[in-house]
């Protein structure tokens, strides 16, 4: 890095680096940046969500020019500008990334665990900086998430092309929307006081509160989804059978609709006990507990059923499966 005795000139070097850093690699960042989503949303759809929206990818975005300034000129507080692109990229590495947004932490926890499998077998990508659990370790300003770095090979490009990860809960990205972006990114209207910095990290903290009652309330949900648990005689059946349309389906459960058009849960107990009878838990190849709704029951699928009530909740308890085409 090269130090000059005239500040204007130096900023004026700095801002001539990254432009013609954009103007060499932007274009490939975009490239890099879909590469890894395509990644990321494979990750998701491999995995056993019966609600496909806990996790999502919540799409990329190129850091603007200016605020790549702001923040390698903060950075470089007390040292040496950079005054050629490699620099430039060796200071800052979040130039383009990939937001993946979670309804909860377990989500969140559950996602970053195959995540980290997938980026340790994977040739596609390199972890190119330790990764940063800020989920688990949050910063002092009360924010969270998870960063990876991966560097994704271009043989053409003049610098290292990399593209930042984080994810987050939703409930995390609202703060960052409210508080972290403005007051902490180089560029901000704002310098933080420390009446700033402590409502936000109190601002974080209650958010984190509610992203645990969120996962207390998807995990009695799911349990209640399944049927697991449950006790056989608080429950009510209706003698006469009803034939039910399958709207959706998932590993734990199915969603249902009669004739009236009123809608019911499949249970994954209900789909076991069946599948057991008719002997399709042998044709699904897995343990009676692992067998998966989605995998004997699917959307469309015109069903014979009783009417079961528990808890006030509605279940249909197929009696067949449909043929499977």
């Amino acid at each position: 890095m090269s130090s000059d005795p005239a500040p204007h000139l130096a900023r004026a070097r700095v801002r001539a680096a990254v432009d013609r850093l954009y103007q060499a690699d932007a274009q490939r960042w975009e490239v890099a940046c879909q590469r890894v989503v395509r990644f990321l949303e494979g990750i998701i759809e491999s995995m056993e969500f019966a609600d496909r929206s806990r996790v999502v990818v919540d799409g990329y975005r190129v850091k603007e020019p200016m605020r790549t300034l702001e923040k390698v000129l903060k950075k470089s507080e007390g040292g040496a500008l950079p005054g050629e692109p490699g620099e430039v990229v060796g200071l800052i590495s979040d130039l383009a990334g990939v937001k993946v947004l979670c309804k909860s932490s377990r989500d969140l926890e559950a996602f970053v665990e195959v995540l980290e499998a997938e980026l340790a077998r994977t040739t596609r990508f390199e972890v190119v900086e330790p990764v940063k659990n800020y989920h688990l370790d949050p910063k002092p300003s009360g924010y969270r998430a998870f960063h990876a770095v991966l560097g994704s090979a271009d043989p053409k490009a003049e610098h290292p092309i990399r593209v930042e990860i984080q994810v987050r809960t939703r409930l995390q990205d609202a703060w960052g929307e409210l508080t972290h972006d403005d007051l902490y990114k180089p560029g901000g209207p704002l310098a933080p006081s420390d009446f700033h910095t402590q409502v936000a990290a109190s601002m974080a903290n209650l958010l984190s509160e509610v992203d645990r009652l969120a996962d207390l309330l998807a995990q009695d949900i799911e349990q209640t989804s399944r049927g697991d648990g449950f006790d056989a005689g608080a429950e009510t059946q209706a003698e006469d059978l009803l034939r039910v349309t399958v709207t959706r389906t998932g590993p734990g459960y199915a969603i249902a609709e009669d004739e009236l058009g009123r809608r019911g849960l499949i249970r994954a107990r209900d789909v076991r006990s069946l599948a057991e009878v008719t002997g399709d838990a042998e044709t699904a190849g897995e343990g009676r507990k692992s067998i998966k709704v989605s995998d004997l029951v699917g959307v469309g699928d015109v069903l014979p059923a009783a009417e079961v009530e528990y808890k006030g909740n509605r279940y249909f308890a197929p009696v067949e499966f449909a043929e499977r085409r």
